[in-house]
Formats: C-alpha cells, sequence, structure tokens
C-alpha cells in the first residue's frame, strides 16, 4: 500500500484484529483475512504486530479493568467493550510517547461510539478515567 495509514486507522485496525480474535480465538495473522473481506479494509504487518503485543498482555490488562470497573466484572463485559479498554490501556500504559492518556481515552470512546453502543461508550469513559485518575496520569 503506498498511502500512509494515520495512527486512528491502525489503531481501528489493530481493534478489529483483536476483536476478531476474541470471538473466533484465532490468532491476528489468522484474522487478517476475515477482516479485510468483512471491513474492507487492509490489514498491515504493523497491525498484526500491534495486536500480538496487545494479545502478550491480555493478563495484565484484565486486571486493571476489573480493578477499575466498578460496575462489571470483566468476564460480564462484552467482548467488543472488553477489547476496546484493552486497546486503549495498552495504550495509555506501553504507547504514552505516541498519544497521550487522555487521547486514547477520547480514541477509546469513538471506537465504542462506532462499534458499540451509546451507553457503552459512557462505561468505557468511565473505566478509563477512573484508571487515569487513581494512577495520576489524568494530568498528562
Amino acid at each position: 500500500m503506498s498511502e500512509k495509514l494515520t495512527r486512528r486507522e491502525i489503531r481501528e485496525g489493530v481493534f478489529l484484529l483483536l476483536y476478531q480474535n476474541e470471538v473466533t480465538g484465532g490468532s491476528p495473522e489468522e484474522s487478517a483475512e476475515a477482516c479485510e473481506e468483512a471491513y474492507e479494509m487492509s490489514v498491515t504487518g504493523e497491525m498484526i504486530k500491534e495486536a500480538d503485543q496487545v494479545i502478550e498482555k491480555y493478563g495484565e490488562l484484565d486486571e486493571i479493568i476489573s480493578k477499575y470497573s466498578e460496575k462489571r466484572e470483566v468476564g460480564r463485559i462484552p467482548k467488543i467493550n472488553k477489547t476496546i479498554l484493552r486497546l486503549a490501556l495498552y495504550e495509555i500504559i506501553y504507547r504514552e510517547n505516541m498519544i497521550p492518556p487522555k487521547g486514547a481515552v477520547n480514541e477509546a470512546v469513538e471506537l465504542a461510539k462506532k462499534y458499540s453502543d451509546k451507553q457503552d461508550s459512557s462505561f468505557i469513559n468511565g473505566v478509563l478515567g477512573n484508571y487515569l485518575k487513581h494512577t495520576g496520569k489524568d494530568a498528562e
């Protein structure tokens, strides 16, 4: 592909690969073709690599979600919302140099508005907001 993707486009591609992984259990590499067909997108090596990196951190990310989700246990959070939360937390914790924490929250809310329900975007904003507040990252 000759045109360079924006960070938002890459993030959305990573999100779709992660969601496909959550639903099917297949690796991002295995999910790439299905995502390309279903979402009419081009999956890049960068997206696959980042999705793999997020998957490696699922245990840690789920612990954080569990700690800062006051209303729902991780196992009861819809897969699409859990995927959005995992990706946002990954960006906040491991990609701070690429996107400010509040920017990661805003991007997560936008993904939720596009792929989930309006009330779910509020839930996602609340969980991530709790995390930022309790870790002191909300000042950044």
